[in-house]
């Protein structure tokens, strides 16, 4: 778990269970001046969940993680912070996800790191 004690443009809660691409997206945000909180694996996920007291502008997540979906995991953090922005990032297509996408937002894997951060500040601005 790490996060940034400097001013940010908002706290994003990234879920990814590939650690390459998680640390890489975590680099990708943290340049652009977001607080970036994250964890290796489900277990460590909700504990942060729990033990975080501040607020969480956006879960950005992958669907499929081993021990806790995305889905899941978007229904603990709506039930602590109501007004979370939720973006599920899949290899999978929006097609086949459709019924999970009602009220969260979708990044086609792969995506270069302009098209995720084009896709966060339409979520949470800044």
């Amino acid at each position: 778990m790490s996060a940034t004690p400097q001013r940010t443009a908002g706290t994003i809660l990234l879920a990814e269970d590939e650690a390459l691409l998680r640390e890489l997206g975590e680099t990708i945000l943290r340049q652009a001046g977001y607080n970036v909180l994250t964890a290796p694996d489900a277990q460590e996920l909700v504990s942060l969940l729990n033990a975080y007291s501040e607020k969480i502008d956006l879960l950005l997540t992958d669907i499929v993680m081993p021990g806790l979906s995305g889905q899941e995991l978007a229904h603990l953090a709506r039930a602590r912070w109501p007004k979370i922005r939720v973006l599920y990032m899949s290899g999978y297509s929006d097609e086949e996800l459709e019924s999970l996408l009602r009220d969260s937002s979708f990044l086609q894997k792969p995506f270069t790191p302009s098209e995720l951060m084009a896709k966060v500040k339409e979520l949470i601005g800044n």
